[in-house]
């Protein structure tokens, strides 16, 4: 099949940024902690007697410092202010404690205290901040969240609710905890937001297949919290390892999330996963490939169900350099941490992995060209590659017509239901706002111009791309707006392609409007039809005092005396009797002496009708036009 390739175009869709955070790398003295809400590194020498280091992509957060040994580390977090500092220890025969330090401008005020979990005997599974001053801790016995109130160097009990869990998963973003239960076969979220702690409605899994901490996560994804679960091949009835399947079930957000997505990867082995701009990335390791995936992509659902394929095949990630050295990719010592960031322990490197939207373009077959811009209207960075792809297929018309106007198709399609909902939003106010996301990106008409058609005035195939991107737009049920309708007329006139422009005129895909029919009359000159066309409209328009002007500009003083009398009483009677004359006279210098004469008869009825009297007033100044008629009257 014919594939269409984006010029300058990658072929690695996915990158880590271009310079690594630097930190010590991990060996028997240093340890390292990674903390997922604040994106932070934590490098802990000699249990932090030779100081402890906290590295991330803000410099303005990072810093170091030193502090007394107490035990080994088990997780190191900041509050979300970098005000305060937590450590939970391993401590043996101790009840669940976590230790607190204020910091005042990344420097610790050497204030220390300590909390102990509420259950006894319970054990800490870990600790999340929540808020700015609100940490919860995680235990096998349950949830319990806590207000820290550093001046008093003391917390307060907010909530506790009761669940035997193993494990859990945190998703900073959405404030929700996955708690494992019953070995694995079952999940239960809570969410942490409203200084509360919620129980939301389970998630069962099959108990003959329960999953294991490092198979679970919890996302943010389309504005809604997630539960990714990778579903191995090999289960108890089938023992041989087959494709792996990435399960994303929703957990909360908008109304309508209730489908489970399956995302098929046809590969065994070790797999990690990232969000990145919306998008699912699975990164496998054996093939050192990674696999992109939008759940957001048309799909017919079967079963509460929709089953997703990589956008495009899977490929590798660019390859990264670390100083001077190429970076081994998809090492064994890659940790994954949500949504973007990857981490190299041993090499002391902290990236964050990106989307490079033009490589979505690269290699692609040209029946998927319209599946492409659909995902990257998706994406934040998408529109520019949008561009690029318009424009190429346009210099490329004659190969990519069809494709052209199923591109277009995409790009009105989310246009229109965005211009839909926002008549919605405004229509119901505040609270429909609440809830409404716009799209990511948006391609009016006039970018289209802009941006894409403009650039090509002198392509050969011009008329046919406009045509179809006309028809697009009234597929969509939209109107034709002035660029589009200005490119589309000068075009036609420009090729001699005016039946088409008339039929489109007359079908209603170009509407009635003063600057169009304005600018067929300029082009009037190159194509007499063109200035018909732009007469008609301004007669729909009711613009007679216009039509009136342009048929005298035209010489034809005795069709604008007609046009004038047929549009209505008004627009004759408000006509100047020496603008007519002087339009006549200039017809009889040119030999047709009969039309000074018709305008004049007319005028001169006119005056009786209204007056009484055929004479012109002395303030019109139409004598020399009196004298006029008389000479010629006299001659004939």
């Amino acid at each position: 099949m014919a594939k269409f390739s984006l010029k300058h175009s990658s072929e690695h869709y996915i990158e880590l940024s271009e310079t690594p955070k630097r930190f010590d790398a991990d060996s028997p003295v240093t340890n390292v902690f990674f903390d997922d809400t604040n994106g932070q590194v934590f490098t802990v020498r000699s249990g932090g007697v030779t100081g402890v280091s906290v590295i991330g992509m803000d410099d303005s957060k990072c810093t170091s410092f030193r502090m007394e040994d107490k035990g080994p580390i088990i997780s190191i977090k900041f509050s979300p202010d970098h005000k305060i500092l937590a450590i939970q220890r391993n401590r043996d025969n101790q009840n669940a404690t976590v230790e607190f330090q204020n910091f005042k401008d990344l420097e610790p005020t050497n204030v220390e205290y300590a909390h102990t979990c509420k259950w006894k005997n319970a054990k800490i599974l870990g600790f999340v901040w929540s808020k700015i001053n609100e940490i919860a801790f995680i235990t096998d016995h349950g949830i319990e969240l806590l207000q820290v109130v550093p001046e008093k160097k003391q917390l307060k009990s907010l909530k506790n609710t009761s669940f035997s869990g193993a494990w859990f998963s945190w998703c900073s973003q959405s404030k929700i905890i996955l708690l494992a239960g019953n070995n694995g076969a079952l999940l239960q979220p809570f969410s942490l937001n409203g200084s509360t702690i919620t129980k939301l409605t389970k998630l069962d899994l099959d108990a003959a297949r329960p999953v294991v901490e490092r198979d679970v996560l919890a996302l943010r994804l389309c504005g809604a919290a997630w539960c990714a679960v990778f579903r191995h091949g090999a289960s108890a009835a089938a023992p041989a390892a087959g494709p792996t399947e990435v399960w994303v079930m929703p957990v909360a957000g908008p109304s309508g999330a209730h489908l489970t997505h399956i995302l098929r990867t046809g590969l065994v082995g070790r797999f990690a996963l990232n969000v990145v701009d919306d998008l699912i990335v699975v990164h496998h390791q054996s093939s050192q490939t990674s696999l992109v995936f939008d759940i957001m992509e048309e799909s017919r659902p079967e079963n509460n169900t929709v089953v997703h394929i990589p956008v495009v095949p899977g490929r590798g990630m660019r390859p990264a350099v670390v100083g001077d050295q190429p970076c081994p990719m998809y090492s064994g010592n890659w940790v994954v941490f949500q949504p973007d960031y990857m981490i190299d322990a041993r090499l002391g490197c902290l990236w964050r992995v990106a989307l490079a939207p033009d490589a979505l373009a690269h290699q692609v077959p040209k029946d998927e060209i319209s599946k492409i811009v659909a995902v990257l209207l998706r994406r934040t960075e998408g529109k520019e590659t949008i561009y690029r792809i318009l424009n190429q297929l346009v210099a490329d018309a004659a190969i990519y017509l069809v494709e052209l106007s199923k591109v277009f198709d995409e790009i009105n399609s989310v246009y229109r239901k965005w211009a839909d909902i926002e008549v919605a939003r405004n229509t119901a106010g505040q609270e429909a706002s609440r809830v409404y996301a716009p799209p990511k990106v948006i391609i009016t008409q006039a970018d289209m111009c802009s941006h894409v058609l403009a650039a090509h005035n002198d392509h050969k195939h011009l008329v046919q791309v406009v045509t179809a991107y006309i028809a697009s737009v009234s597929r969509h049920d939209m109107t034709v707006q002035h660029a589009v309708a200005e490119l589309c007329v000068r075009a036609r006139v420009t090729r001699g392609a005016t039946q088409t422009l008339t039929s489109l005129v007359r079908r209603g895909c170009l509407a009635d409007a003063r600057p169009l029919a304005c600018q067929l009359l300029s082009l009037g000159h190159m194509e007499p039809a063109a200035a018909q066309l732009a007469l008609d409209m301004m007669w729909r328009l009711k613009a007679y005092e216009e039509i009136v002007e342009v048929l005298l500009s035209w010489d034809e003083p005795v069709s604008a005396v007609g046009a004038a009398k047929q549009a209505s009483a008004a627009t004759w009677l408000g006509l100047p009797p020496r603008k007519l004359l002087a339009a006549a006279a200039h017809a009889a210098e040119r030999g047709d002496p009969g039309a000074f004469v018709a305008v004049y008869h007319a005028l001169v009825a006119r005056n009786e009708r209204v007056r009484g009297s055929p004479a012109f007033l002395k303030g019109e100044q139409c004598d020399s036009y009196v004298e006029l008629y008389k000479k010629l009257t006299a001659e004939n």
